[in-house]
């Protein structure tokens, strides 16, 4: 444990990924180490983070693994609790029936049996997390939570937005881009026409800070820790 406190409170390894000039020109391929290297999130943290930012994580601990749904789709998603998703741990890792979420995002093998894991950038990742149900299901639930704390102030929702999904706050370009982005959304809600579906009674602000979300849920800020 001193050697593990040693080494994550020194210097080099909280630094940032955020690459200076006079980095660029002392240390081009960062063989000395003059900043960290970028890193997606693994898969557990990845679907994790997915949940807490829509509120949705059930950090219900232990107990028997919580099985998973091979759906009509050809997706295999975790089955879900009255609070919401327990964290990716907790899920059924069966050899024949991989949940989707983690054979996309480079979960070890287990056939044969393998305890290292690849790196991959492929499409079917990006694919997942733009057209996937279930992350179209946490984006309105990270909306619904955004709205209910925000309130309608635009600029709150993209500053609450910001916080949940990056742990930051935005930056004033990010915030006006956000803001405008939420307005044309908004407006382009409330040019379609009625849904015929009787379930579906969310109104357009919603909608547009819904796919505010999920576009802030596929960014690489979300994805990588810098």
């Amino acid at each position: 444990k001193a050697m593990h406190r040693l080494i994550m409170t020194s210097t080099t390894y909280r630094q940032s990924s955020t690459v200076t000039e006079r980095q660029q020109r002392l240390d081009p391929s960062n063989s000395l180490f003059s900043r960290a290297r970028m890193t997606r999130l693994d898969a557990e943290a990845l679907y994790d983070t997915l949940l807490h930012a829509a509120g949705k994580l059930d950090e219900t601990a232990g107990g028997p693994a919580d099985k998973v749904e091979a759906r009509p789709d050809g997706l295999v998603t975790p089955n879900g609790t009255p609070k919401g998703w327990r964290r990716l741990i907790y899920v059924v890792q069966a050899r024949k029936q991989p949940a989707t979420h983690a054979e996309n995002f480079d979960f070890p093998q287990m056939n044969p049996n393998c305890f290292e894991r690849r790196e991959s950038i492929v499409a079917p990742q990006a694919l997942y997390l733009l057209n996937n149900a279930m992350v179209e299901k946490l984006a309105l639930s990270f909306a619904k939570r955004v709205r209910l704390q925000a309130g309608d102030n635009t600029a709150s929702q993209v500053e609450l937005v910001y916080q949940l999904g990056m742990g930051r706050p935005p930056n004033p370009q990010e915030s006006q881009l956000g803001k405008d982005t939420l307005a044309k959304l908004t407006i382009a809600w409330a040019n379609q026409p009625p849904s015929a579906d009787l379930s579906d009674n969310v109104d357009g602000n919603v909608k547009a800070l819904a796919n505010y979300c999920h576009a802030i849920m596929n960014s690489a800020a979300f994805l990588y820790l810098d």
